[in-house]
């Protein structure tokens, strides 16, 4: 599959891609809010949110799973991208990359408001890009911006960029830089404050997390509804029962394997409109034995993707053994055939480690998704077969980032971002951080064989090119194997019918700006 000339995938190979992933056609539509008033839409009342689990914080520049519902309620971006996989304008109306690709310059919206009432122009922009750049509050951020060395304020509503290298993966990296109102900068890990359609109300951690409409909204109309109310539910049935009797009206997400099941009882269910997400098994290479290559190879093999997807999944997704969206041109079919499972060959490279009676480790993860612990305890008993005693850890996300982040761990499981709108899209996410953050390279960052692969992928602006340097950065990393790609992550949510216009862009966030209620 060749991407077109600006780099994106057309409609045809986006469908093309969900089709590879394995996920349902879609029986729905993401609505653009400008086309709602056609639809008759209603204006007022609440949204109920249910997700399995709590916020972590309400800080965009922390990237990860549990604080997918601020995002897009809370805060804007320069450019989101469509379903098409195509860059539109967000806060930024227009962006040009310099023909060296050195530099990007952006033109802001005029007129946009930040919760605090303040404006939010070039002076605001440079306020976030300062941000970003602090190791202390950038987040997953301040790796992925490590090569945007300053900002210059061209005018009011003009800022240009400038990088040490060329980045034609600019616009993929900004989709991911959450404006804040930086009056908001002190408190807006717990309090939040941006420019999005709704405004943090309050945050009662374990409880719950109430947003409401931000009046002052540069788009007009919008947000419909008055209020969202999101609760955690640390137990799957629990927010299946809260679906079913219509305690939420949005359940955040429903394990696969309980998808038939539900539809077949009158739910009504939105797959995700790609799969832009992969579970993957991490490796400390800080603590031994997996200082050892052999030892970290041979967990390439002896985790059974099929019997994973099969049993925790539903059947839904498929396995993987790479960090790239399948029906991408960066996507290598031969790596699925090269690392399959494979205990014998796994057994081999242990025994050529000197572990070939195995040994005793931890395996950390996450209870913020049904899924993880599940697929956890699939591995505990795949690795026990190689005489590897894994004990599996389980904690809530309050625990587990600051552990994994700490680099506190033997093994971790978790699941991650593919790289679907750019060959660069995946080093988004912590265990391919190019510096001495990445928690698997803790302090001494990872091998300088690997930041240059990544480097290739910008250093040409054809576009074909980068994706195949990505396929050779891809071998490295498999051969390094710190980090084991398992499954593709496929989330379904459940949406009460009377809820319009839900919608969740290609990098699986849910966009509630243009939600209203048929009541």
């Amino acid at each position: 599959m060749r991407p077109t000339r600006s780099g994106r995938l057309t409609r045809r190979q986006f469908l093309t891609l969900a089709a590879a992933a394995g996920a349902a056609a879609p029986a729905w539509t993401l609505v653009s809010p400008g086309l709602l008033r056609a639809a008759g839409e209603k204006r007022g009342g609440t949204v109920n949110m249910g997700v399995s689990t709590d916020i972590f914080a309400l800080d965009p520049n922390e990237i990860n799973f549990a604080n997918n519902p601020v995002f897009f309620q809370v805060y804007n971006y320069l450019v989101k991208f469509s379903t098409q996989l195509r860059p539109e304008p967000d806060l930024a109306t227009s962006w040009e990359l310099a023909k060296d690709g050195l530099s990007a310059t952006f033109r802001l919206r005029e007129g946009v408001r930040t919760h605090s009432g303040g404006a939010f122009d070039a002076e605001a922009l440079l306020a976030n890009f300062r941000r970003v750049k602090d190791k202390a509050t950038g987040g997953g951020l301040f790796s992925r911006l490590q090569d945007w060395t300053s900002a210059e304020k061209l005018d009011a509503v003009t800022v240009r960029f400038r990088f040490s290298q060329p980045h034609p993966d600019y616009l993929a990296m900004v989709a991911r830089w959450g404006m804040i109102d930086p009056a908001a900068f002190a408190t807006v890990k717990q309090k939040g404050g941006g420019t999005g359609p709704f405004k943090v109300l309050e945050w009662v951690p374990g409880d719950h997390l109430t947003f409401v409409r931000f009046d002052q909204y540069w788009q007009p109309g919008i947000p419909f509804v008055d209020r969202i109310v999101v609760r955690p539910f640390t137990d799957p049935q629990a927010m299946e029962n809260a679906f079913r009797g219509g305690t939420i009206d949005i359940a955040h997400t429903i394990p696969n394997k309980d998808a038939d099941r539900l539809r077949a009882a009158g739910m009504q269910l939105v797959p995700t409109p790609v799969a832009n997400e992969y579970f993957i098994l991490t490796l400390n290479t800080q603590r031994p034995p997996f200082d050892n290559l052999k030892v970290r190879q041979a967990f390439l093999y002896l985790v059974d993707r099929e019997s994973i997807v099969k049993n925790v999944l539903g059947g839904v997704g498929g396995p993987t053994v790479q960090p790239v969206a399948p029906g991408s041109p960066g996507y290598d079919q031969r790596l699925n055939t090269e690392y399959a499972y494979n205990p014998t060959k796994a057994k081999e490279l242990l025994a050529a480690a000197g572990f070939g009676r195995g040994f005793k480790t931890s395996l950390l993860v996450a209870t913020n998704s049904p899924e993880p612990p599940e697929i956890a305890e699939m591995i505990q008993a795949d690795l026990k077969k190689a005489g590897i005693e894994a004990q599996v850890n389980r904690t809530d996300a309050s625990t587990y980032y600051p552990q994994y982040f700490q680099g506190n761990f033997d093994l971790n499981l978790t699941f991650l971002t593919l790289a679907t709108l750019d060959p660069t899209d995946f080093t988004i996410s912590s265990a391919y951080r190019l510096d001495a953050t990445n928690p698997s390279w803790l302090k001494v960052g990872p091998p300088p064989a690997y930041v240059e692969a990544i480097r290739k992928l910008t250093a040409t602006f054809n576009e074909q090119e980068r994706w195949t340097n990505l396929r050779a950065a891809v071998r490295y990393i498999l051969e390094q194997a710190w980090a084991i790609p398992i499954a593709l992550r496929v989330p379904t949510f459940g949406v009460d019918k009377t809820v319009k216009g839900f919608a969740v862009d290609p990098q699986m966030i849910v966009d509630l700006r243009g939600v209203w209620l048929d009541r």
